[in-house]
């Protein structure tokens, strides 16, 4: 995957870099832009995550990630 892929996803879902980088759960902006812009390599997860998105319609990205948004991260339940 290509760091121009990130922004490429990121646009075809019509998602801030905001937005995006809580749905990754990075805990920023700076990491998110890092990845798209090459300065750090994304996790396996995120890759993975990247890969689903790009490779069904925009419509099945958006519900993907409203379902995925209703799972938020809770550390003290692990």
């Amino acid at each position: 995957m290509k760091t121009s892929d990130v922004q490429r996803i990121r646009e075809k879902l019509g998602l801030e870099r905001k937005e995006f980088a809580e749905l990754l759960c990075l805990s920023g902006v700076q990491p998110f832009k890092n990845i798209e812009t090459g300065q750090k390599k994304p996790g396996k997860l995120i890759i993975r995550i990247l890969h689903y998105l790009d490779s069904v319609s925009k419509k099945e990205a958006l519900t993907f990630i409203e379902e995925f948004k209703k799972h938020p991260f809770r550390w003290e339940k692990w």
